[in-house]
């Protein structure tokens, strides 16, 4: 999902942008925040870590930040400043196994435009060509800061990202 909404974030270009005060500003790197759970030892709740460039990013190289960021975050040293800054957007993965939350709304962390909220993908029945089997859906929830992406903007990169989703190897390229 985190590559996903990096590549969305360009389409549309309005996508992939913050509000400054009094004006809006259009990124040209895509650097996806990603929540991490802290362990109640060190004090619990979340805090965003930054994937920088991660549109540039192949899925190992993200898959391999986002394990050494939540490593550095839970550590005695927890993360840098650097390391906590500059998104663009960020993604909330509830729905990771040990969670298992079906869907759920987050809310924008400024100066993000938007965050995407991720639910457990679920086996259920679909119907597929006429037929009934049995498919895999996941919910996926934007919330934005209507200053910069309104329902338009956030409607269309949903889109994008729900086609990159249902075709992964868009996602290798």
């Amino acid at each position: 999902a985190t590559r996903a909404g990096a590549l969305a974030c360009g389409v549309p270009p309005a996508g992939h942008s913050s509000w400054n005060g009094d004006s809006i500003i259009q990124h040209g790197s895509v650097n996806v925040g990603v929540a991490i759970s802290l362990p109640p030892e060190k004090g619990g709740g979340l805090l965003v870590a930054t994937i920088r460039d991660t549109h540039a990013k192949g899925l190992r190289q993200i898959s391999s930040d986002v394990k050494q960021l939540a490593k550095n975050a839970r550590s005695e040293k927890g993360l840098t400043v650097q390391e906590m800054s500059d998104s663009t957007i960020t993604i909330s993965n509830l729905g990771m196994p040990q969670y298992g939350v079906t869907q759920f709304t987050a809310i924008v962390n400024p100066p993000n435009a938007a965050i995407i909220a991720v639910g457990a993908a679920i086996q259920k029945p679909v119907v597929r060509n006429g037929e009934i089997t049995i498919g895999t859906e996941m919910n996926v929830t934007l919330s934005g800061d209507h200053r910069t992406i309104d329902g338009a903007v956030g409607a269309e990169y949903l889109a994008t990202l729900k086609r990159l989703l249902e075709n992964p190897a868009a996602l290798l390229v």
